[in-house]
Protein backbone atom coordinates (compact mmCIF):
# COMPACT_ATOMS: atom_id res chain seq x y z
CA UNK A 1 0.00 0.00 0.00
CA UNK A 2 3.06 2.52 1.04
CA UNK A 3 4.35 1.58 -2.31
CA UNK A 4 0.70 2.51 -4.22
CA UNK A 5 0.97 5.73 -2.79
CA UNK A 6 4.40 6.92 -3.41
CA UNK A 7 3.51 6.48 -6.81
CA UNK A 8 0.20 8.43 -6.46
CA UNK A 9 2.23 11.48 -4.87
CA UNK A 10 4.74 10.89 -7.60
CA UNK A 11 2.09 11.47 -10.48
CA UNK A 12 0.64 14.47 -8.43
CA UNK A 13 4.21 15.88 -8.53
CA UNK A 14 3.95 15.43 -12.34
CA UNK A 15 0.69 17.42 -12.34
CA UNK A 16 2.41 20.22 -9.95
CA UNK A 17 4.77 20.24 -12.52
CA UNK A 18 2.76 20.73 -15.57
CA UNK A 19 0.43 23.81 -13.40
CA UNK A 20 3.85 25.61 -13.34
CA UNK A 21 4.51 25.16 -16.41
CA UNK A 22 1.65 26.53 -17.69
CA UNK A 23 1.38 29.41 -15.40
CA UNK A 24 4.69 30.78 -17.74
CA UNK A 25 3.04 30.17 -20.96
CA UNK A 26 -0.21 31.29 -22.39
CA UNK A 27 -2.97 29.13 -20.59
CA UNK A 28 -2.79 28.50 -16.43
CA UNK A 29 -5.72 26.20 -15.42
CA UNK A 30 -4.97 26.67 -11.91
CA UNK A 31 -5.34 30.66 -12.36
CA UNK A 32 -8.61 31.88 -11.43
CA UNK A 33 -10.62 34.47 -12.81
CA UNK A 34 -10.39 38.18 -11.78
CA UNK A 35 -13.02 39.73 -9.17
CA UNK A 36 -15.84 40.81 -11.06
CA UNK A 37 -15.11 39.25 -14.28
CA UNK A 38 -16.70 36.36 -16.19
CA UNK A 39 -14.92 34.33 -19.08
CA UNK A 40 -17.86 32.23 -20.62
CA UNK A 41 -18.00 32.30 -23.82
CA UNK A 42 -14.48 33.38 -24.39
CA UNK A 43 -12.88 30.00 -25.18
CA UNK A 44 -12.42 27.52 -28.45
CA UNK A 45 -13.77 24.23 -28.83
CA UNK A 46 -16.19 24.70 -25.86
CA UNK A 47 -17.66 21.31 -27.16
CA UNK A 48 -15.04 19.51 -25.72
CA UNK A 49 -17.12 20.21 -22.36
CA UNK A 50 -19.76 18.36 -23.08
CA UNK A 51 -19.96 15.20 -21.20
CA UNK A 52 -20.49 12.01 -22.71
CA UNK A 53 -21.82 8.79 -21.34
CA UNK A 54 -24.82 8.75 -19.48
CA UNK A 55 -24.06 7.56 -16.19
CA UNK A 56 -21.18 10.23 -15.39
CA UNK A 57 -24.41 12.82 -16.51
CA UNK A 58 -26.62 11.09 -14.45
CA UNK A 59 -24.62 11.16 -11.52
CA UNK A 60 -24.02 15.27 -12.30
CA UNK A 61 -20.92 14.78 -13.72
CA UNK A 62 -19.35 13.34 -9.76
CA UNK A 63 -17.47 10.46 -12.37
CA UNK A 64 -14.28 11.30 -12.54
CA UNK A 65 -13.80 9.03 -9.58
CA UNK A 66 -16.07 6.49 -10.25
CA UNK A 67 -15.38 5.99 -13.92
CA UNK A 68 -14.41 2.51 -14.57
CA UNK A 69 -15.75 1.45 -17.77
CA UNK A 70 -15.18 2.37 -21.62
CA UNK A 71 -17.00 6.25 -20.89
CA UNK A 72 -13.60 6.81 -18.36
CA UNK A 73 -11.88 7.68 -21.80
CA UNK A 74 -14.10 11.29 -21.55
CA UNK A 75 -14.28 11.22 -17.83
CA UNK A 76 -10.80 10.02 -16.88
CA UNK A 77 -8.52 7.79 -19.16
CA UNK A 78 -7.00 6.53 -15.88
CA UNK A 79 -10.18 4.74 -15.21
CA UNK A 80 -9.60 2.48 -18.34
CA UNK A 81 -7.31 0.72 -15.63
CA UNK A 82 -10.72 -1.11 -14.53
CA UNK A 83 -11.31 -2.82 -17.58
CA UNK A 84 -11.21 -6.48 -17.85
CA UNK A 85 -12.02 -7.10 -21.53
CA UNK A 86 -12.66 -5.27 -24.77
CA UNK A 87 -14.81 -2.65 -24.58
CA UNK A 88 -16.87 -0.48 -26.95
CA UNK A 89 -19.31 2.24 -26.59
CA UNK A 90 -21.47 4.76 -28.71
CA UNK A 91 -23.28 7.83 -27.07
CA UNK A 92 -25.73 10.46 -28.64
CA UNK A 93 -26.25 13.69 -26.81
CA UNK A 94 -29.44 15.77 -27.62
CA UNK A 95 -28.36 19.07 -26.66
CA UNK A 96 -30.43 22.39 -26.41
CA UNK A 97 -30.91 24.66 -29.85
CA UNK A 98 -30.86 21.16 -32.33
CA UNK A 99 -27.59 20.23 -31.11
CA UNK A 100 -26.45 17.07 -31.92
CA UNK A 101 -22.98 15.50 -30.09
CA UNK A 102 -22.06 11.73 -31.49
CA UNK A 103 -19.52 10.29 -28.94
CA UNK A 104 -17.94 6.60 -29.99
CA UNK A 105 -14.46 4.94 -28.32
CA UNK A 106 -13.06 1.17 -28.13
CA UNK A 107 -10.37 0.27 -25.88
CA UNK A 108 -8.71 -2.86 -24.81
CA UNK A 109 -6.07 -4.18 -22.30
CA UNK A 110 -2.72 -5.47 -22.95
CA UNK A 111 0.57 -7.23 -21.12
CA UNK A 112 -1.97 -9.01 -18.86
CA UNK A 113 -4.04 -5.90 -17.95
CA UNK A 114 -1.37 -3.93 -17.10
CA UNK A 115 -1.55 -1.46 -20.63
CA UNK A 116 -5.06 -0.20 -21.63
CA UNK A 117 -5.21 1.03 -25.17
CA UNK A 118 -8.41 2.87 -27.03
CA UNK A 119 -9.19 5.07 -29.20
CA UNK A 120 -11.99 7.78 -29.66
CA UNK A 121 -14.29 10.19 -32.14
CA UNK A 122 -16.46 12.65 -30.92
CA UNK A 123 -18.60 15.10 -33.86
CA UNK A 124 -20.89 18.21 -32.64
CA UNK A 125 -23.18 19.27 -35.47
CA UNK A 126 -25.44 22.28 -35.42
CA UNK A 127 -27.08 21.44 -39.19
CA UNK A 128 -27.41 24.27 -41.47
CA UNK A 129 -27.70 28.16 -40.50
CA UNK A 130 -28.94 31.10 -42.70
CA UNK A 131 -26.07 33.91 -42.87
CA UNK A 132 -26.86 37.28 -41.01
CA UNK A 133 -24.69 40.26 -41.34
CA UNK A 134 -24.52 43.97 -39.87
CA UNK A 135 -26.65 45.04 -42.73
CA UNK A 136 -28.66 42.28 -43.04
CA UNK A 137 -29.57 40.95 -39.47
CA UNK A 138 -32.87 38.99 -40.02
CA UNK A 139 -31.08 36.97 -42.95
CA UNK A 140 -29.58 37.14 -46.38
CA UNK A 141 -30.93 33.58 -47.69
CA UNK A 142 -27.46 32.31 -48.46
CA UNK A 143 -27.03 29.25 -45.43
CA UNK A 144 -23.95 28.25 -44.30
CA UNK A 145 -22.59 25.18 -42.19
CA UNK A 146 -20.45 23.96 -39.00
CA UNK A 147 -18.89 21.32 -36.84
CA UNK A 148 -16.67 20.33 -34.42
CA UNK A 149 -14.40 17.51 -33.90
CA UNK A 150 -11.88 15.59 -31.62
CA UNK A 151 -10.43 12.02 -32.03
CA UNK A 152 -7.55 10.66 -30.27
CA UNK A 153 -5.99 7.60 -28.58
CA UNK A 154 -6.12 7.09 -24.90
CA UNK A 155 -2.99 5.39 -22.59
CA UNK A 156 -3.97 4.08 -18.81
CA UNK A 157 -1.10 1.61 -17.18
CA UNK A 158 -1.88 0.06 -13.79
CA UNK A 159 0.83 0.74 -11.56
CA UNK A 160 -0.54 -1.81 -8.96
CA UNK A 161 -4.06 -2.92 -8.54
CA UNK A 162 -5.08 -0.28 -6.65
CA UNK A 163 -3.17 2.74 -8.55
CA UNK A 164 -3.84 3.52 -11.94
CA UNK A 165 -3.05 6.67 -14.59
CA UNK A 166 -3.73 7.66 -18.08
CA UNK A 167 -3.60 10.08 -20.33
CA UNK A 168 -5.36 11.10 -24.04
CA UNK A 169 -3.75 12.71 -27.00
CA UNK A 170 -6.72 14.07 -29.28
CA UNK A 171 -6.55 16.33 -32.42
CA UNK A 172 -9.10 18.94 -32.44
CA UNK A 173 -10.80 20.55 -35.09
CA UNK A 174 -13.21 23.04 -35.78
CA UNK A 175 -15.25 24.18 -39.11
CA UNK A 176 -17.61 27.02 -39.69
CA UNK A 177 -18.61 28.02 -42.95
CA UNK A 178 -15.26 26.64 -44.36
CA UNK A 179 -13.44 28.59 -41.91
CA UNK A 180 -11.28 26.27 -39.82
CA UNK A 181 -9.20 25.86 -36.32
CA UNK A 182 -7.33 23.15 -34.75
CA UNK A 183 -4.69 22.41 -32.49
CA UNK A 184 -3.22 18.68 -30.06
CA UNK A 185 -4.70 18.92 -26.88
CA UNK A 186 -3.85 16.31 -23.52
CA UNK A 187 -5.84 15.17 -20.49
CA UNK A 188 -4.69 13.48 -17.54
CA UNK A 189 -5.99 11.36 -15.22
CA UNK A 190 -5.41 9.22 -12.27
CA UNK A 191 -7.23 6.98 -9.35
CA UNK A 192 -6.12 5.32 -6.07
CA UNK A 193 -8.87 3.08 -4.76
CA UNK A 194 -8.15 1.03 -1.66
CA UNK A 195 -10.75 0.14 1.58
CA UNK A 196 -12.06 2.19 4.28
CA UNK A 197 -14.27 1.08 7.22
CA UNK A 198 -14.45 -1.83 5.13
CA UNK A 199 -15.78 -0.67 2.30
CA UNK A 200 -14.04 1.13 -1.23
CA UNK A 201 -13.07 4.52 -1.40
CA UNK A 202 -11.68 6.24 -4.93
CA UNK A 203 -9.91 9.07 -5.07
CA UNK A 204 -9.09 10.48 -8.21
CA UNK A 205 -7.15 13.74 -10.05
CA UNK A 206 -7.60 14.92 -13.45
CA UNK A 207 -6.81 17.99 -15.72
CA UNK A 208 -8.99 18.11 -18.79
CA UNK A 209 -8.18 19.85 -21.95
CA UNK A 210 -4.66 21.38 -21.99
CA UNK A 211 -3.64 22.20 -25.06
CA UNK A 212 -2.65 25.29 -27.44
CA UNK A 213 -4.52 27.86 -28.81
CA UNK A 214 -6.77 28.81 -30.97
CA UNK A 215 -7.68 30.80 -33.57
CA UNK A 216 -9.84 30.34 -37.35
CA UNK A 217 -8.35 31.32 -40.65
CA UNK A 218 -9.82 30.12 -44.22
CA UNK A 219 -11.47 32.35 -47.32
CA UNK A 220 -14.30 34.01 -45.27
CA UNK A 221 -11.92 35.98 -43.17
CA UNK A 222 -10.46 37.40 -47.20
CA UNK A 223 -11.74 41.13 -47.46
CA UNK A 224 -11.73 43.65 -50.51
CA UNK A 225 -10.47 46.99 -49.10
CA UNK A 226 -10.70 50.44 -51.33
CA UNK A 227 -7.38 52.13 -51.47
CA UNK A 228 -9.29 55.08 -50.00
CA UNK A 229 -9.61 53.18 -46.67
CA UNK A 230 -5.99 52.64 -46.28
CA UNK A 231 -5.41 56.29 -47.60
CA UNK A 232 -7.79 58.25 -46.01
CA UNK A 233 -8.51 62.21 -47.81
CA UNK A 234 -6.61 60.93 -51.12
CA UNK A 235 -8.71 60.09 -54.16
CA UNK A 236 -6.65 57.21 -55.55
CA UNK A 237 -7.20 55.38 -59.22
CA UNK A 238 -6.09 51.93 -57.89
CA UNK A 239 -8.37 48.77 -57.82
CA UNK A 240 -9.06 47.64 -54.40
CA UNK A 241 -6.87 45.53 -52.52
CA UNK A 242 -7.16 42.15 -50.94
CA UNK A 243 -6.37 41.80 -47.20
CA UNK A 244 -7.17 38.86 -44.94
CA UNK A 245 -8.82 39.23 -41.18
CA UNK A 246 -6.79 37.99 -38.79
CA UNK A 247 -8.63 35.98 -35.88
CA UNK A 248 -7.74 36.07 -32.22
CA UNK A 249 -6.59 33.12 -30.88
CA UNK A 250 -8.30 31.76 -27.62
CA UNK A 251 -7.79 29.48 -25.19
CA UNK A 252 -9.21 25.69 -24.45
CA UNK A 253 -11.61 25.13 -21.76
CA UNK A 254 -8.86 23.88 -19.11
CA UNK A 255 -10.74 22.17 -16.16
CA UNK A 256 -8.99 20.46 -12.81
CA UNK A 257 -10.71 17.73 -10.98
CA UNK A 258 -10.66 16.21 -7.85
CA UNK A 259 -13.35 13.29 -7.31
CA UNK A 260 -13.97 11.20 -4.48
CA UNK A 261 -16.39 7.84 -4.41
CA UNK A 262 -17.51 5.32 -1.55
CA UNK A 263 -19.30 2.61 -1.22
CA UNK A 264 -22.15 2.85 1.09
CA UNK A 265 -23.70 -0.21 1.15
CA UNK A 266 -22.95 -3.57 -0.56
CA UNK A 267 -24.28 -7.22 -0.63
CA UNK A 268 -24.93 -9.76 -3.06
CA UNK A 269 -28.07 -8.15 -4.58
CA UNK A 270 -27.70 -4.32 -3.87
CA UNK A 271 -24.68 -1.62 -4.59
CA UNK A 272 -25.35 1.53 -3.16
CA UNK A 273 -22.34 4.19 -3.54
CA UNK A 274 -22.22 8.19 -3.22
CA UNK A 275 -19.55 10.81 -4.98
CA UNK A 276 -18.59 14.37 -5.14
CA UNK A 277 -16.47 16.20 -7.16
CA UNK A 278 -14.55 20.06 -6.92
CA UNK A 279 -13.63 20.95 -10.66
CA UNK A 280 -11.47 24.55 -11.11
CA UNK A 281 -12.19 25.33 -14.60
CA UNK A 282 -10.45 28.60 -16.62
CA UNK A 283 -13.52 29.91 -18.45
CA UNK A 284 -16.06 29.52 -14.96
CA UNK A 285 -16.11 29.94 -11.53
CA UNK A 286 -15.61 26.90 -9.46
CA UNK A 287 -18.21 24.19 -9.65
CA UNK A 288 -18.78 21.29 -7.45
CA UNK A 289 -20.97 18.01 -8.30
CA UNK A 290 -22.65 15.10 -5.93
CA UNK A 291 -24.05 11.76 -7.08
CA UNK A 292 -25.27 8.73 -5.92
CA UNK A 293 -26.24 5.30 -7.51
CA UNK A 294 -28.16 2.39 -6.71
CA UNK A 295 -27.73 -0.99 -8.52
CA UNK A 296 -30.03 -4.23 -8.49
CA UNK A 297 -29.00 -7.64 -9.52
CA UNK A 298 -32.16 -8.98 -11.32
CA UNK A 299 -31.96 -12.70 -12.36
CA UNK A 300 -29.18 -14.15 -12.81
CA UNK A 301 -27.88 -11.95 -16.17
CA UNK A 302 -29.46 -8.89 -15.51
CA UNK A 303 -28.64 -5.79 -13.50
CA UNK A 304 -30.58 -2.70 -13.21
CA UNK A 305 -29.24 1.01 -11.80
CA UNK A 306 -30.82 4.24 -10.85
CA UNK A 307 -29.17 7.55 -10.67
CA UNK A 308 -29.49 10.62 -9.32
CA UNK A 309 -26.69 13.92 -9.03
CA UNK A 310 -26.63 17.70 -8.92
CA UNK A 311 -24.15 19.59 -10.58
CA UNK A 312 -23.57 23.19 -8.86
CA UNK A 313 -22.25 26.21 -11.00
CA UNK A 314 -22.00 30.09 -10.55
CA UNK A 315 -21.65 30.69 -14.51
CA UNK A 316 -25.36 31.85 -13.98
CA UNK A 317 -27.15 34.89 -11.89
CA UNK A 318 -30.13 35.65 -11.47
CA UNK A 319 -31.88 32.13 -11.99
CA UNK A 320 -35.83 31.98 -10.93
CA UNK A 321 -38.41 29.40 -10.71
CA UNK A 322 -37.53 26.14 -12.47
CA UNK A 323 -34.41 27.51 -13.52
CA UNK A 324 -32.98 27.44 -10.03
CA UNK A 325 -33.18 23.51 -11.01
CA UNK A 326 -30.08 23.87 -13.67
CA UNK A 327 -27.81 21.18 -13.01
CA UNK A 328 -30.15 18.57 -11.45
CA UNK A 329 -30.15 15.16 -13.59
CA UNK A 330 -31.36 11.69 -13.46
CA UNK A 331 -31.32 8.69 -15.02
CA UNK A 332 -30.48 4.38 -14.90
CA UNK A 333 -29.96 1.41 -17.53
CA UNK A 334 -30.41 -1.92 -17.39
CA UNK A 335 -26.87 -4.32 -18.04
CA UNK A 336 -27.59 -8.01 -19.74
CA UNK A 337 -24.79 -10.64 -19.58
CA UNK A 338 -24.97 -12.60 -22.78
CA UNK A 339 -22.35 -14.80 -22.03
CA UNK A 340 -20.37 -13.99 -25.10
CA UNK A 341 -20.55 -10.13 -24.16
CA UNK A 342 -22.24 -7.65 -21.92
CA UNK A 343 -24.43 -4.77 -23.21
CA UNK A 344 -25.95 -2.20 -21.33
CA UNK A 345 -27.98 0.57 -22.69
CA UNK A 346 -28.60 3.85 -20.17
CA UNK A 347 -30.24 6.90 -20.38
CA UNK A 348 -29.67 10.36 -18.52
CA UNK A 349 -32.00 13.35 -18.05
CA UNK A 350 -30.38 16.67 -17.70
CA UNK A 351 -31.71 20.27 -16.69
CA UNK A 352 -29.91 23.14 -18.08
CA UNK A 353 -31.97 25.57 -16.54
CA UNK A 354 -32.55 28.73 -19.29
CA UNK A 355 -31.93 25.88 -22.07
CA UNK A 356 -34.73 23.79 -20.67
CA UNK A 357 -32.89 20.15 -20.55
CA UNK A 358 -31.55 17.60 -22.88
CA UNK A 359 -31.49 13.64 -22.94
CA UNK A 360 -28.44 11.22 -23.27
CA UNK A 361 -28.79 7.67 -24.80
CA UNK A 362 -25.66 5.22 -24.35
CA UNK A 363 -25.02 1.98 -25.50
CA UNK A 364 -22.02 -0.40 -24.71
CA UNK A 365 -20.78 -3.66 -25.29
CA UNK A 366 -17.85 -5.56 -22.86
CA UNK A 367 -15.99 -8.77 -24.01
Amino acid sequence: MLKDLIKIIACLIIYASTLNAAATGKFNPAAGIPEGFSEAGTRAAEFLTIPVGSRGVALGGAYGALADDISAVWWNPAGLGFLTGPQLFLTVVNQPLDVTYTYAAGAVPLLEGKLLMGGFMGMLTLGDQEITTVTQPEGTGAMFSSYSMQAGASFAWNFSDRASAGINVKAVHEDIAGNTQGTIAFDLGTNYHTDFLGREIRLAFLIRNIGGNMAFSGNGLKISVKPEDLYPGNDIARQDREAVRRATRFKLPTSFHIGLAYTIHTSDLHNWLAAVEFSQNNNMPTSYSLGSELTRKIGKNTTAAMRAGWEFRGDELDLSGTERLRGLSAGGGIAYDFIAFKGSIDYAYRNWGRLKSSHLFSLSIAF
